[in-house]
């Protein structure tokens, strides 16, 4: 097979696909290239790969798309492979926001972090894994590139159980910082960043026009601008984002990528203001239009199902998207191929000094040079001791919420939960795996509690 090829693993996802193939069809470095969609559901696969060829033929690019269900026929000699699957797809997900939600655990996205983030760690890691010794046995040479949530446990036991070069990436710090420039009064572009940190709790360390520091600035909007504990619901990012704005105050630098998802990695945003159970249909913090932003998104799948067959069979336009993660993907692999280098805002890689106050096998997210030599993630320097004190904390429950996912381990699978903030015990955390284990038959069985012979 042909090593100008990208693997595209979990081709049903209904966003990304679609702006991957079309970014593809509109850069002249891929022509001639092919496109290998795969996807469990076949037909999902096929009818990706006809909207696919639809687009070529409207961007003018010279792109084969091949539909798959087998991985491994698709895979050898590829140069790139992206992972974007879901395990359990939508119902699972809402099963990890729901389960935790019995036991008055309000969650706002539950993908990531939260015990929502550990359930959802518990189905992908094995599977990812096998799907990365299937690239380092058919195409050890290509990059793979992961956006399957939870981001950092993924390229964690991916790098630490296989050879094969591999990251994640997320559109958060990219979409923070747009949303800071249009904020404070500047055009796109006009503002440099830089971010480090964990996905989905990356610190702004840098932010300038030019050579002027425009952090002061910042923190000035923020001060007029951002609520507190009884700010209006809302799920638009931006400077008057409350958490972000405390975090700030707290830490001395500004998190991203916005409230519904930072809030998730510390104990007290998602409670009452009496320390309890906090009732998930008027969340504190403004918090509330995040977790309504996630369930609506959940409960989209179906409707864009709809208008994709109507794409592939020519009923309804092609797809307008303007998908940042896509776009980067293909910028990534255009500086690989053409050696011209490009410069990443944040990419998720192991750390391996570049934070040098967290642990070296955490997965980190920094800033990266691409060129013909790869994926380069650079050096930050040491963090806040603060920050550096809640994202080590962080990286070592999702150590171990790796180690459970790889090994099946129940007393470990239960130790990451009861070590999440959001969750109060032993005996919570026992109750939302059982539950979740009925809820994702037959996907979490192995995390079962061993029957007693009577």
């Amino acid at each position: 097979m042909s090593k100008n090829s990208i693997v595209l693993i979990g081709a049903g996802s209904t966003v990304f696909t679609p702006g991957l193939m079309t970014d593809l069809a509109s850069s002249r470095t891929f022509d001639g290239w092919t496109v290998h969609l795969v996807d469990l559901n076949g037909e999902a696969a096929e009818t990706m790969a006809r909207v696919g060829r639809r687009i070529a033929v409207e961007r003018g690019g010279k792109l084969e798309f091949v539909a798959h269900t087998d991985r491994r026929e698709a895979l050898p000699g590829a140069r790139f492979v992206t992972t974007t699957i879901a395990v359990g797809a939508a119902a699972g997900w809402r099963a990890d926001v729901d389960v935790p939600a019995r036991y008055g655990i309000a969650q706002t996205v539950g993908d990531s972090v939260g015990p929502g983030g550990v359930l959802r760690a518990l189905r992908h890691v094995p599977e990812l894994v096998a799907i990365a010794r299937d690239v380092a046995d058919l195409a050890p040479e290509a990059q793979l590139i992961n956006y399957s949530n939870p981001l950092t446990a993924n390229v964690r036991a991916i790098t630490a159980e296989t050879g094969v070069k591999a990251v994640g990436l997320c559109h958060g710090t990219r979409h923070t910082l747009a949303k800071l420039t249009a904020d404070l009064g500047f055009g796109p572009g006009e503002l440099t960043a830089v971010f480090a940190g964990l996905n989905h709790l990356c610190w702004l360390l840098d932010l300038r026009r030019g050579a002027e520091d425009m952090y002061p600035l910042l923190r000035r909007f923020v001060a007029e601008r951002a609520g507190g504990v009884d700010a209006p619901s809302t799920s638009q990012e931006g400077v008057h984002l409350p958490v972000s704005a405390d975090l700030m105050r707290t830490f001395g630098l500004y998190p991203a990528p916005g409230d519904r998802h930072v809030a998730e990695f510390f104990g007290g945003y998602l409670r009452a203001a009496d320390g309890g159970p906090a009732d998930d249909k008027d969340l504190p913090w403004g918090l509330q239009g995040g977790r309504d932003a996630t369930m609506r998104y959940i409960g989209q799948k179906d409707d864009l199902w709809e208008l994709l067959h109507a794409q592939a069979d020519g009923k309804a336009p092609l797809p307008r998207t303007d998908n940042q993660e896509a776009e980067r993907l293909v910028a990534i692999a255009e500086a690989i191929v053409t050696g011209r280098d490009h410069v990443e805002l944040a990419v998720n890689l192991p750390n391996e000094g570049k934070i040098p106050n967290l642990p070296p096998t955490a997965v980190v997210e920094v800033p990266a040079v691409v060129g013909a030599a790869g994926i380069i993630g650079l050096g930050v320097g040491p963090l806040p001791e603060g920050v550096a004190a809640v994202l080590s904390a962080r990286a070592q429950q999702q150590e171990l919420t790796v180690r459970a996912a790889l090994t099946g381990d129940r007393t470990l699978a239960l130790q990451a939960l009861a070590l999440d903030p959001l969750v109060s015990g032993l005996a919570v955390a026992t109750s939302i795996l059982d539950d979740a284990i009925t809820a994702h038959d037959p996907l979490l069985d192995s995390f079962a509690a061993a029957e007693v012979a009577v």
